[in-house]
């Protein structure tokens, strides 16, 4: 916690999670950089719903989560909170029944025991956030919720993933995801639901 860490130019493939971190973090992106996690795990894993993690720099980062796992966000069946993108170029794939940026399937945990992705606040940069297989692009992945989600500037992409049915671009997932408190009041935002 209360760390500050740089990417530069680095290219991950790992059998858990390609980054994790814990508490108050700031990930500096410089370069280019690639992170591929592992099953169950995300590309960017935060793993607690305590401190804030801060992405910003002017690099770009593209971030792959394993089966079940978010691109940034959460593993399996884990929950995630306190994400805030301030600049960058990032690009975030969701494993199977991960969402782009939030939670993994089955997210548990989250704020006030909110299941799936919640506190995603994006204030500028160029995001692009792809879903796993029944998630949504920003918030739960497949039976998780998406909550407190906002979006003041930047360019934003976000696409669901599709399945069995449709599936909410920004929100939670399918089978009793819920979407809430989910707020645009800036930006360029284009929404793909699948």
């Amino acid at each position: 916690t209360g760390a500050k860490v740089t990417l530069s130019n680095v290219n991950i493939d790992a059998p858990g999670a390609a980054v994790s971190v814990s508490g108050n973090v700031e990930l500096v992106i410089a370069g280019t950089n690639t992170l591929h996690s592992g099953t169950d795990h995300a590309g960017v894993e935060k793993a607690d719903d305590n401190g804030t993690l801060t992405i910003d720099g002017t690099g770009t980062l593209e971030a792959y989560g394993g089966q079940g796992g978010a691109g940034i966000g959460s593993g399996s069946q884990k929950g995630c909170s306190n994400i805030v993108i301030e600049s960058g170029t990032i690009t975030a794939h969701g494993g199977e029944w991960g969402a782009g940026i939030g939670s993994g399937n089955v997210g548990g945990g989250g704020n006030a025991g909110v299941l799936g992705g919640s506190n995603i606040t994006i204030n500028d940069g160029d995001v692009k956030a792809y879903g796993g297989s029944e998630a949504a692009g920003i918030g739960g992945g497949l039976k998780g919720n998406g909550k407190d989600i906002t979006i003041n500037g930047g360019t934003v992409h976000a696409e669901s993933g599709g399945g069995k049915g449709p599936v909410a671009a920004i929100g939670g997932g399918r089978v009793d995801g819920k979407g809430e408190n989910i707020q645009i009041t800036g930006g360029n935002v284009t929404l793909k639901t699948v």
